[in-house]
């Protein structure tokens, strides 16, 4: 039972991130995207305490969400400060599952040099999303600081979405030869 319930809460979280990667501008699809999340790592807390903080990261993500919609805040400034400040619980939900996938790579005794890689790629995303919204940059720096943005969001959430699955087949392999 408790393999079936690992691998469709990895199921859970690999189908949030899709979603929250393919509808970025959909709002309650965004919540039903960090609901996934939520469920799947709090499922999964047992494997790592990793999963439990990343799940309270997306409840953040989800509450942010809510506030966010356009049914509660107008556009304006204070949205858009909500907005921005949405996106440190976002990197902490990501950030929090590869450290529960590094943990329980070591515990497997794997090597963990793909998860670092792709907190990196993760985190530079959304760290240069935030170093941008002051307004600062001079157009040709902000050309390329959006381009770079873009570019390095995608990458990491289809490599964290893939390490989600390579996670899952480690569960998988390590829940299975247990007596």
């Amino acid at each position: 039972m408790k393999l079936i319930r690992g691998y469709y809460a990895y199921m859970a979280i690999a189908g949030g991130l899709l979603l929250g990667l393919v509808l970025q501008s959909n709002w309650m699809l965004q919540i039903v995207a960090y609901a996934l999340i939520s469920a799947g790592a709090l499922s999964l807390q047992q494997v790592s305490r990793w999963f439990l903080r990343a799940s309270i990261a997306a409840d953040v993500c989800i509450v942010f969400e809510v506030v966010c919609g356009p049914a509660v805040l107008p556009p304006g400034l204070l949205r858009m400060v909500l907005e921005y400040a949405s996106l440190v619980p976002l990197l902490l939900t990501g950030c929090m599952l590869l450290m529960a996938y590094i943990t329980q790579m070591r515990n497997a005794g794997r090597g963990t040099l793909v998860e670092w890689a792709i907190f990196v790629v993760w985190s530079a995303g959304f760290i240069l999303t935030l170093l941008m919204a002051p307004g600062w940059l001079n157009d040709m720096a902000l050309s390329w600081a959006v381009t770079a943005v873009n570019t390095l969001t995608v990458l990491g959430y289809i490599a964290l979405l893939a390490d989600t699955f390579r996670a899952q087949k480690e569960f998988i392999r390590t829940e299975g030869e247990k007596p």
